[in-house]
């Protein structure tokens, strides 16, 4: 089966031409009747160099070309993309001759390296930025008198088959405002494996969950529809048994001992726990949602319709009273744990809110007369739980070194406690009471469990919190004063199983590179793991600027040089910088540069950093592809779009997908 379906072709046989057609709209609103310029290309494509837009212009009609129509302009465009590798390679070289002589000078490649840096956000030295341009005049000027003509210019691509791939595969992305977007079909047989491996599970417990919820209100409306209820009272009483249920399974996902432990053992793969975080929040949507139907319910039931018999009714009522108080303190937990609050510097808005969880249950108890049966063994479980953590947590450790990185992210240093253990992946909550005494912050250990001495975690500036890191314990530092941080955990994640798999592909996105830092740490240190199966690790890296690849650069080169067995496969990509027009210079001298072996400009690594976001459904199929290596298992950390990209193409290839959630 897997020589059958690594043997199977897949081309995409037609070009995609929807962002052509968005660029067709915005120079149509644009050029009226003065034709196609300069700067209506240069705002339709988002240049900031009105002379690379003006390039574009001629290296697609020549200088005596003028074009009237923003149609003529994109026929133009649809018919070089569609037409042969040659017509495109013919393409590239009148972008790059300046005068239109036939010739390309080592001052036309300077000016245009230097604008396409600054089209990418690319800062280099000037060594760096020679490099680039030595790499292609090496390659291609092979009679050595300082020049490229046309014939040198084709000798050269034909001499790199990677450059021709790219402009055969893709046609000439460099005419598009981003990458144009493949339909690629399914692989025989791989979406339904890719459906079942990734979703039965949680839809099998969903499925019972939601089936659960409706046999419970339907059996209390029939009870009370029996008894001559009336139908406020028939929807009130329904509502309240689902909240019996929800209220009691909610805080079930945040059993974290517990989940550990299941992820660990045989049960990890029939319960959901990569989930667990995402049912918590669905769980708190549905006690949100029956609790204001429910209270309403009960508003109308009792004609309480007027603001003066709502008083006398609550305070008449111990029931009601605790009613009220339960849905006020649940839209208080509600609404600042929505996302604009925790994403706008404000989470300790969210973390005291949620400490509304104390009354709350002593309310759940005193309001329902049968809570009791539901709740009382998840709560019980859960209060111990939390009274496990915080008797096990440690003495506080003292933080060794803070060091502000690039992209505002913080790197903390602090003692590792005697008998404290973890597998690579982990993750702990942390507190730095000189910063905040009450608030504790889910962080991923990026320090691997060989280092017998230290802990370390990397903390990106997205909040008050996490912003004031640095600064305080800098300060502190500096004053002579000690600094201290409490740690509880350790806690399992999903990317602990990639030592399980023979063949796993690492996926991070920026900072959600932090738990795969532990686990290629672990690699380096413990010499290839003997305990491990893992046989092939591809690992995917974006991040939107150079400088974040700074974080775990030298880690990276050292895991270069000490392979000698090719366990890793590196990946890098910097999405902030363009797969259109603007990165094509930068494309051809990377690529050059790759070819003899010389390090990555961006990076210092020897993996090649590429410019734009991958096209995941080709990039793992080439993994899927892979010759001698068994179905691969993809692992992912980072924002949830692009996660919810990954899933679809793992869905499309049939593979295992683990998202990690904190």
């Amino acid at each position: 089966m897997d020589s059958k379906r690594r043997r199977t072709s897949h081309k995409s046989p037609l070009p995609n031409f929807l962002p052509l057609a968005t660029m067709l709209e915005d120079l149509s609103k644009q050029s009226g009747q003065q034709g196609i310029t300069g700067e209506a290309v240069q705002k339709a494509m988002g240049l900031r160099s009105l002379f690379l837009a003006q390039r574009l212009l001629s290296a697609l009609g020549g200088s005596s070309r003028r074009f009237e129509t923003a149609e003529e302009f994109v026929t133009v465009a649809q018919n070089l993309m569609a037409g042969p590798v040659s017509a495109k390679i013919g393409f590239l070289f009148r972008l790059h001759d300046i005068d239109g002589d036939g010739i390309i000078t080592r001052d036309d490649l300077e000016r245009l390296v230097h604008i396409a840096l600054a089209e990418n956000d690319l800062r280099l030295p000037d060594q760096d930025a020679d490099k680039l341009i030595d790499a292609v005049m090496t390659a291609a000027d092979w009679n050595r008198d300082g020049k490229i003509g046309i014939a040198e210019f084709v000798q050269m691509m034909l001499a790199h088959p990677d450059l021709q791939r790219r402009l055969s595969d893709y046609g000439v992305s460099l005419l598009m405002p981003g990458r144009r977007a493949r339909k690629m079909a399914l692989l025989p047989g791989a979406g339904l494996g890719g459906w079942v491996r990734n979703g039965v599970v949680l839809a099998f417990w969903l499925c019972l969950y939601a089936g659960v919820n409706v046999f419970l209100f339907m059996a209390a409306v029939l009870k009370y529809q029996s008894a001559g209820a009336s139908l406020p009272l028939q929807i009130a009483r329904g509502c309240g048994a689902c909240l019996n249920l929800n209220a009691a399974l909610i805080v079930v996902p945040m059993l974290r001992h517990t989940f550990t432990w299941v992820r660990r053992s045989a049960l990890g793969g029939i319960v959901p726990v990569d989930d667990a975080l995402g049912v918590h929040r669905l769980l708190g949507e549905v006690v949100v949602v029956f609790g204001v139907l429910h209270s309403a319910a009960h508003v109308l039931n009792a004609r309480v319709l007027n603001l003066a018999a709502v008083v006398p009714w609550v305070a008449g009522s111990r029931t009601v009273a605790t009613g009220v108080a339960l849905l006020g303190v649940l839209l208080l937990m509600w609404l600042f744990s929505r996302r604009f609050v925790r994403r706008t510097g404000r989470f300790e808005l969210f973390h005291l809110t949620h400490l509304g969880y104390f009354p709350m249950v002593a309310l759940l108890f005193v309001h329902g007369p049968h809570f009791w049966i539901w709740g009382t063994v998840p709560w019980s479980w859960y209060l111990l739980e939390r009274l496990v953590r915080t008797r096990s947590r440690r003495a506080p450790s003292r933080i060794i070194a803070a060091r502000a990185l690039a992209s505002d992210v913080t790197r903390l240093d602090f003692e590792r406690p005697h008998g404290f253990t973890y597998a690579p992946g982990d993750y702990v909550f942390i507190r730095v009471p000189a910063v905040a005494r009450h608030e504790w912050h889910p962080m991923t250990l990026t320090s691997a469990p060989e280092n017998r001495k230290v802990l370390t975690v990397h903390i990106r500036g997205v909040g008050n919190w996490s912003s004031a890191v640095f600064n305080r314990v800098d300060a502190r530092f500096k004053a002579g004063e000690e600094t201290l941080v409490r740690i509880d955990g350790p806690y399992g994640s999903a990317s602990r199983h990639i030592f399980d798999a023979p063949h796993a592909v690492a996926i991070a996105g920026g900072i959600g590179v932090t738990p795969f830092a532990s686990i290629l740490q672990s690699l380096l240190l413990g010499h290839g793991r003997p305990d491990s199966r893992l046989k092939k690790l591809r690992f995917v890296w974006l991040s939107r600027d150079q400088y974040s690849f700074e974080w775990f650069r030298d880690l990276l080169g050292d895991l270069e040089k000490q392979d000698p067995t090719g366990l890793l496969d590196i990946h890098i990509f910097m999405t902030g910088g363009r797969t259109d027009m603007a990165g094509g210079v930068l494309d051809v001298a990377q690529h050059l540069l790759h070819s003899r072996k010389e390090g990555d400009i961006v990076t210092g690594l020897r993996a090649h950093t590429r410019l734009g976001t991958p096209d995941f459904n080709e990039l793992l199929e080439s993994f899927y592809r892979a010759p001698n290596l068994p179905r691969p298992q993809v692992f992912f950390c980072g924002p949830t779009p692009l996660g919810r990209t990954v899933a679809r193409s793992c869905r499309r290839l049939g593979l295992r997908f683990r998202h990690e959630r904190f």
